[in-house]
């Protein structure tokens, strides 16, 4: 699959981060605003001038026509203070800088000639920055000096110093006390400026320009200023903007490069600020502020910039990776070849638990999830990723749409009205979950059963091509059945098939449960805390089926709130980043003091190995012994015990699958099981690798008696030492890693 950068993009689209805050957007002149208050409340009066002089013509011109309205855009006021004085801060950088020689531009100069009508505020400013490009201007003014419409303000001799001190070491030509009545009359121009000021000629062109371009009906002439009905503060700012329209009209003939769409509406768009510190104004002492008061009152600045799924992610954090850069790393991949060039967000792509946190939280629904499973998806079909992080899940995935894996409407029926959907991990944690809720559906509904997986392994995994086979094999078994209502037990299960299978109706078997009144949970701790998977965060009907159970039960629920946050097993990261997977569940197993309710065995899995008191909440509503760790081994033995069991009770035979080495019977230690468990290597592996090496002869054994040997896997090889002991096989160490060897 080529992905073009676009294709990652468009995750990250409506993503604002990095934009200009809402007081930038308010300003007329675009200027950075947290990066000058930034300056300030360091105090380096020089660098903030020079940075206001790069991007307007005159600084104290410009500061001095400001309206104030970043202040009233200033998000320091959602938090109850008062707006941060941006412009009297403003005042009091310009007066500290030192340096406030201008700067000499040494463009290449240019052929084509740019005249401007009018030396007011817009046509000054106009002039000024076509002439840093290098451009011959020459500025046609009636009056007998230059200012226009800033003559009339008691600063306008600070005011003309400023301009004065700008043209100096900026070649423009001003012919004053010269009235153009007729643009043909002029000297041969390529570009043509009005800015005649409030009342002036329009030449019959200015009412009609177009507001982004400011281009006239005649071609190579444009309008900006007063003469437009713009007010001074922004004839200043059209000034300063149309420069490079100018410009992109000489090079190119038209100025659609040159457009920036500056919506004055996203003034309004704020951002969230949790923990933020009130901090009062400050109060100025004088008629302006001293340096320590323009310090602390530009340090007021909040810096405000979306990053919500910054904030909210602890994989993003740990990588520092924000959403623009991860949508041009994860194209950049896409793009790498080996011994050429490398990867760079490969860890990244594969550390993320897929649990749409994220989204949910942007203001935007940017899916960073979805940029990153397209990623993976983008790695398996070029053939450049790291099987071994996705192996164990995908064998696991095909064992429970194959041998364990069974549909079918009840006995002697054709069609159903409902099937019950349990997923590949409810009977795997537990068969008596499946053996229990099915019994409770089929004496209350007309319910088949469908015994599968709902394709998250494969989705996670990025391998397109099992999740279309297997969505493929359900419609088919839906249909087959008379297209029932699917009842879920599992979040994953249902969110995946709204996702992929919309068009299956869906319920959830804790919906059905709550509202049967026919069930009498028990109570297995006095007061409790209810861990939501995050698969559910947006499922209210779900959350609230299962609070009524626990509550049914007499169990207090506390006001804790998982908020959407995975215990560590989404997206299968536990091979890819094992220190990430042990904080989140670390994390998650401990956020609440009480004992935790769960309703995904996923999740009661996770927290078990972390000795959290933890209860599946189908132990409460069956009156079940709540189970403790199983191993890997286990769940296949139970998911085989599910079909075995329904089958037989239907009237029917099933023997699972015997291979060669079922019948090697090993011994393993604790300790090593519990390695085994934490790099998903099953007993079953080992039987096969023991078996393997016993076939063939191959292995190393020592002096006394211990044999190393190896299984080499498409993904994984496989070691294994031993000692026999008649038909026993000692196990004392089992590993695995992802290098292959072959014999030469």
């Amino acid at each position: 699959m080529t992905m073009l950068l676009e294709d990652a993009q468009r995750f990250t689209a409506h993503c604002f981060n990095g934009e200009p805050a809402s007081c930038t957007y308010a300003c007329p002149y675009h200027l950075d605003l947290r990066s000058l208050l930034k300056k300030a409340g360091k105090g380096r009066w020089d660098s903030y001038y020079k940075e206001m002089a790069t991007a307007v013509s005159f600084p104290l011109v410009a500061g001095s026509l400001c309206d104030r309205a970043c202040e009233t855009h200033c998000q320091r006021r959602l938090v109850g203070d008062e707006p941060v004085q941006i412009r009297e801060v403003e005042a009091a950088a310009i007066a500290y800088a030192k340096n406030q020689v201008p700067d000499v531009f040494s463009s290449v100069p240019k052929p084509d000639p740019v005249a401007v009508i009018g030396a007011g505020p817009a046509g000054l400013s106009a002039a000024f920055q076509i002439a840093r490009k290098g451009y011959p201007v020459t500025v046609y003014e009636a009056a007998d000096t230059i200012g226009g419409s800033l003559k009339g303000r008691e600063e306008f001799p600070r005011f003309l110093e400023e301009i004065q001190a700008k043209f100096s070491v900026t070649q423009v030509e001003f012919r004053l006390s010269e009235t153009v009545t007729s643009l043909d009359d002029l000297p041969e121009w390529k570009a043509l400026i009005l800015a005649t000021g409030k009342g002036g000629n329009t030449f019959g062109l200015a009412d009609n320009r177009d507001d982004i371009s400011f281009q006239t009906a005649r071609a190579g002439v444009f309008a900006i200023g007063e003469v437009c009905g713009t007010d001074t503060c922004h004839a200043l700012a059209e000034g300063n903007r149309i420069a490079n329209c100018v410009e992109a009209y000489l090079l190119s003939g038209g100025t659609e490069f040159a457009h920036v769409q500056w919506d004055r509406e996203l003034c309004n768009r704020y951002v969230d600020h949790p923990g933020a510190v009130s901090k009062p104004a400050v109060v100025k002492t004088g008629e302006l502020f001293t340096k320590d008061e323009a310090k602390a009152e530009a340090s007021r600045c909040m810096e405000c910039d979306c990053d919500k799924c910054f904030t909210e992610c602890d994989m993003l954090r740990k990588y520092k990776k924000k959403p623009h850069k991860l949508a041009t790393e994860v194209y950049m991949d896409s793009t790498a070849r080996p011994r050429i060039s490398a990867t760079v967000a490969t860890r990244t792509a594969y550390s993320c638990t897929m649990c749409g946190r994220c989204r949910s939280k942007c203001p935007e629904k940017v899916d960073l999830g979805g940029l990153l499973q397209l990623s993976r998806a983008n790695r398996l079909e070029r053939d450049y990723y790291p099987p071994a992080l996705h192996d164990y899940w995908l064998r696991e995935m095909d064992f429970a749409v194959s041998e364990a894996g069974f549909a079918a409407p009840p006995p002697g029926q054709d069609a159903c009205q409902y099937a019950f959907f349990p997923g590949c991990q409810l009977g795997a944690a537990n068969p008596e979950y499946v053996f229990r809720s099915y019994d409770f559906l089929t004496e209350n509904y007309d319910t088949g059963i469908i015994l599968g997986c709902c394709g998250a392994p494969a989705y996670w995994g990025g391998d397109n091509r099992r999740v279309t086979e297997n969505q493929d094999r359900i419609r088919g078994q839906w249909e087959s059945m008379g297209k029932p209502t699917l009842v879920f037990a599992c979040a994953t299960c249902e969110r995946q098939f709204e996702k992929f299978m919309p068009e299956i109706p869906r319920v959830s078997l804790y919906t059905l449960l709550a509202g049967s009144g026919k069930v009498a949970p028990k109570a297995v701790f006095p007061q409790a805390s209810i861990f939501d998977p995050c698969s559910a965060e947006a499922s209210d009907g779900i959350k609230a089926a299962v609070r009524s159970l626990v509550e049914k039960a007499g169990t207090a629920v506390s006001d804790y709130d998982s908020d959407g946050f995975c215990c560590g097993n989404g997206g299968h990261i536990m091979l890819a980043n094992p220190d990430l997977y042990n904080d989140l569940a670390n994390k998650q197993a401990y956020e609440s003091d009480l004992p935790y309710v769960v309703y995904c065995v996923n999740c009661r899995e996770v927290f078990a190995q972390r000795e959290k008191p933890c209860v599946h909440v189908l132990d409460m509503v069956f009156d079940l012994e709540p189970c403790g760790n199983i191993t890997l081994e286990e769940k296949r033995v139970n998911s085989l015990k599910v079909k075995k069991t329904i089958l037989k009770k239907w009237g029917q035979d099933f023997t699972p699958q015997h291979r060669p080495w079922d019948d090697v019977n090993i011994q393993i230690p604790g300790p090593v099981q519990e390695a085994m468990e934490k790099k998903l290597i099953t007993d079953s592996d080992v039987r096969e690798t023991i078996w393997s090496a016993e076939q063939s002869g191959e292995g190393f054994t020592d002096e006394d008696g211990n044999v190393a040997c190896w299984m080499v896997k498409p993904a994984l090889t496989y070691w294994v030492q031993y000692q026999k002991d008649g038909d026993l096989y000692r196990v004392s160490d089992v590993y695995c890693h992802r290098m292959h060897f072959r014999n030469n």
